[in-house]
């Protein structure tokens, strides 16, 4: 399945794309591009990738995207990041053959719309080195970070006395992961509606305290959006018992230690309480005390902080 899907983005109409955004370029500056860069690219304009076909793939991607779902759901999959080893030199020789099998096992993850991160582990032979990736669903990049974590973990276990001796008298400082600690980190969500979403300039103290961007969604159709007469202007979210409108939102998660911390930083009249999303779940997320609305601009027909 995984190489039905990677087999869709070189051979595939998708390869026409490609031609749409860069065929001008190539076109016209011919000598700036690598020959075998101008072969790859222009088999994008070749007469075989009709309407017809980027309907049948995108069909077909569709049936591969429902089952790596199935088959990935609260999973991590490991393969080889690479099909292989090469040197510089041995790609020159054979520059398509090579990156096809570089890409071997890798090359399905962005059309299954997955997340993955790529981690060392050893070598291939002297000055060859070797890794593998890690696949999991865009959602879940937690458990990818916690299995990074586990095998860095485990490496490090394996550190020989010498080394540890050397390390000690050379005054360095050793950093050791506790493997047990990271599979056990819980994290929890956290809905934020203005200045912490991504992009914005408090963003910085969500990713401060280990958390992550997870997924957009909205409250229900039960919230009032204020702008608050502070510098900078921030947004305050106050649900109502008849009215209101659903706002858009940012889940993110949050390691579940850092939030007390977190919480500590958030002024008044805002803080953190239970938001209900539109698929009548709740969260934590960012809330705004009652009172503060008699001096605020209600801002709740824009529909979230982005579009004020």
């Amino acid at each position: 399945m995984f190489f039905e899907a990677a087999s869709i983005l070189y051979d595939g109409p998708w390869v026409a794309e490609r031609w749409a955004g860069l065929g001008e370029f190539v076109e016209n500056n011919r000598t700036s591009v690598l020959p075998v860069t101008e072969q790859i690219l222009s088999s994008g304009k070749e007469d075989r990738h009709t309407a017809s076909s980027l309907f049948q793939a995108m069909h077909r991607l569709q049936e591969y995207k429902a089952r790596s779902r199935e088959l990935l759901q609260d999973a991590v999959l490991v393969m080889p990041t690479c099909g292989g080893t090469w040197t510089i030199e041995q790609v020159e020789l054979n520059p398509v053959g090579a990156n096809s099998d570089m890409g071997r096992y890798t090359n399905h993850c962005n059309l299954l719309d997955l997340s993955a991160v790529a981690v060392p582990a050893g070598e291939a032979a002297q000055d060859l080195p070797f890794g593998i990736t890690l696949f999991a669903l865009a959602d879940s990049e937690h458990l990818l970070a916690g299995t990074a974590e586990l095998y860095f973990g485990d490496s490090g276990l394996k550190d020989t006395a010498e080394k540890r001796e050397a390390a000690e008298s050379a005054g360095e400082v050793e950093v050791a992961v506790n493997a047990e600690a990271a599979a056990a980190q819980q994290y929890t969500t956290i809905a934020v509606c203005g200045l912490h979403m991504q992009g914005y300039p408090l963003e910085k103290q969500m990713t401060g305290h280990g958390a992550y961007f997870w997924r957009e969604t909205r409250t229900a159709p039960c919230y009032d959006m204020i702008r608050l007469q502070t510098v900078p202007a921030k947004p305050g979210l106050i649900k109502k018992a008849q009215g209101g409108a659903s706002i858009q939102l940012e889940l993110w998660k949050m390691p579940v230690q850092s939030v007390g911390a977190f919480a500590a930083l958030i002024p008044a009249p805002l803080g953190l309480g239970k938001v209900e999303l539109e698929d009548g779940s709740e969260v934590i997320g960012f809330i705004c005390e009652g009172y503060a609305e008699a001096e605020a601009e209600n801002i709740t027909a824009s529909g979230g902080w982005r579009y004020a």
